[in-house]
């Protein structure tokens, strides 16, 4: 092993503790073309660009493709806004990143499998598959198994949801998927609304952090801008 595999495997323990322990389960349906979704491969890196609406409710699918998050550092929404309840919404902070765990076809719907990992640890994940991954990958297929034969949450076909999630995640209005660099520094009133995500969700170390946006560490969110900027209010 040289120098910088050393370097990608020095924090491994701390990586794996940030991503495994507390996973919950998010869901995101949409419609995506074949050319769209088939881009989606097991074992690739995503970065989203954009904070990330999911929800913790899954149900049956009306649309063709579910992308389904297993995440320890999501920010429950609902838990400050209760208007929210109903559609058990969550949010992945901007910049997350997601690696395509795996990607299951069944009776004409297609899950793809996505496990949220921490910035630094892009090149750690991009090398590496533990044992973790298959058990999870294992009960992801299985819950899809029995979800796909129930009916549709109907809060969640509801125009305000589908608006805020009926597109791919890491890509942007082209189908582009982000750049896992050139991160731009985020503007204040954006600043904001990542720094209260962060604090959501407990995300507290230095791990998940995409640079230039170190300047954010520490920082208390200003909170009448933050929640304007989630829920379109005060």
């Amino acid at each position: 092993m040289d120098e910088s595999q050393k370097a990608i495997f020095e924090n491994s323990e701390a990586l794996v503790n940030w991503t495994y322990p507390g996973a919950t389960l998010y869901y995101k349906d949409c419609d995506l073309s074949d050319e769209v979704r088939n881009r989606f491969t097991v074992g690739k890196i995503l970065r989203n660009g954009y904070m990330l609406d999911v929800s913790s409710r899954g149900g049956g699918m009306k649309y063709n493709t579910r992308f389904l998050i297993a995440s320890s550092k999501a920010a429950k929404l609902y838990e400050v806004n209760p208007d929210n309840t109903k559609y058990g919404h969550c949010c992945l902070n901007i910049d997350s990143y997601l690696k395509v765990l795996d990607v299951y076809e069944l009776n004409g719907k297609t899950q793809i499998f996505l496990l949220h990992i921490p910035s630094k640890g892009v090149d750690f994940f991009r090398q590496t598959t533990t044992n973790l991954d298959t058990e999870i990958i294992a009960k992801a297929r299985e819950g899809f198994e029995n979800k796909i034969k129930l009916e549709p949450i109907p809060e969640l076909l509801e125009k305000f949801w589908v608006e805020r999630t009926n597109f791919p995640v890491g890509m942007d209005g082209y189908d582009k998927f982000y750049p896992l660099s050139e991160i731009s520094k985020l503007p204040d009133a954006i600043g904001s609304a990542f720094r209260g995500v962060r604090s959501l969700a407990k995300d507290t170390s230095d791990l998940n952090i995409p640079e230039p946006n170190f300047n954010f560490r520490d920082e208390s969110p200003k909170r009448k801008g933050f929640w304007n900027n989630l829920f379109g209010k005060n």
